[in-house]
């Protein structure tokens, strides 16, 4: 077994790594620094460190607690963020990147756990689903800043330390802040418990490529287990518009009220799905459990019945 530090590990994904590295067997560090994470998340038996992974004292807790493994899964992962307040967006993304990096040589790892995005990353497609082909074009500030991370460890580290980069499609499921900017599903789910309307930004015909934690989990052992540095997509290959999606929820849970349709917000792309291939043949992961399941899962979590 092997010790993993996984940075973000109090968050949405993260946490659900943490989770499944030790029913694994391995032994677990987590640093966060719970601006979106929650320690709540946590079990008790988790090292953990509160902690910018961008701060002057990062490195220093990696080297200490010296991984075989870091997965990195923290970051700054909302787009309107990103295009609010760039400098923020690269100060986690980028500059806690390198960050990573640094730590990952210096502690000397035998492998990286990349979380990248691969819903905005590769913008507007060319062509759909996009596979780990298509061009990167970026058109927000979270999708560069991912990218360029991405960049840093392909050229940094995989000469020397194997990269797993995992690139994912829009994650969705338990755990998932339905009050923060980034995860449709969860905002959606929580307005209506809440009984408040729905707001849709654009005309709702948007695509979005939905997969669920629990595959993403899955996808990211498998690639802890993969000898060599490796990107893939982890999605579905099915784009669901907006309104599709938001159908689906209101039926599912009884709610009457129609959404309310604003502009679209700078950044986003207009369709997206992930062509899960390469994971297949390179890991032999492909997606389990379906929208209608994992919606129905994360409405009973979200309503305290789970």
């Amino acid at each position: 077994m092997s010790r993993v530090l996984v940075t973000g590990g109090a968050g949405f994904v993260g946490s659900h790594v943490v989770d499944d590295l030790l029913e694994r067997g391995h032994e677990v560090m987590v640093v966060d620094d719970l601006s979106t994470g929650a320690s709540s998340n946590l079990p008790g038996e988790v090292e953990f460190a509160e902690m910018d992974i961008a701060g002057p004292h990062f490195v220093e807790a990696v080297k200490s607690f010296r991984p075989d493994v870091i997965s990195h899964t923290a970051a700054q992962s909302s787009v309107s963020v990103s295009m609010r307040d760039p400098d923020r967006d690269a100060r986690v993304n980028i500059m806690g990147g390198l960050n990573v990096c640094r730590a990952a040589v210096e502690a000397e790892c035998n492998q990286v756990v990349y979380v990248n995005t691969g819903g905005a990353l590769y913008g507007e497609p060319v062509y759909l689903p996009c596979d780990e082909d298509h061009p990167i074009q970026p058109v927000s500030g979270y999708a560069l800043s991912k990218w360029a991370s991405e960049s840093y460890f392909r050229i940094l580290l995989s000469s020397s330390i194997p990269v797993k980069t995992l690139r994912l499609a829009n994650v969705y499921g338990p755990r998932q802040d339905p009050h923060g900017e980034a995860g449709v599903v969860a905002i959606f789910v929580g307005l209506m418990l809440e009984g408040k309307p729905v707001r849709i930004f654009g005309d709702g015909e948007q695509t979005r490529d939905y997969v669920y934690v629990r595959d993403v989990v899955r996808a990211h052992g498998m690639a802890m287990g993969h000898d060599e540095s490796i990107s893939v997509n982890v999605g579905t290959g099915v784009g669901t518009s907006v309104n599709e999606l938001f159908s689906s929820l209101r039926e599912s849970m009884g709610s009457a009220k129609p959404p309310i349709y604003g502009a679209p917000r700078p950044g986003d792309v207009r369709h997206v799905a992930l062509d899960p291939s390469k994971a297949w043949r390179a890991l032999g992961w492909k997606a389990a459990v379906g929208l209608s399941e994992g919606l129905e899962e994360t409405i009973a979590h979200m309503r305290g019945t789970v």
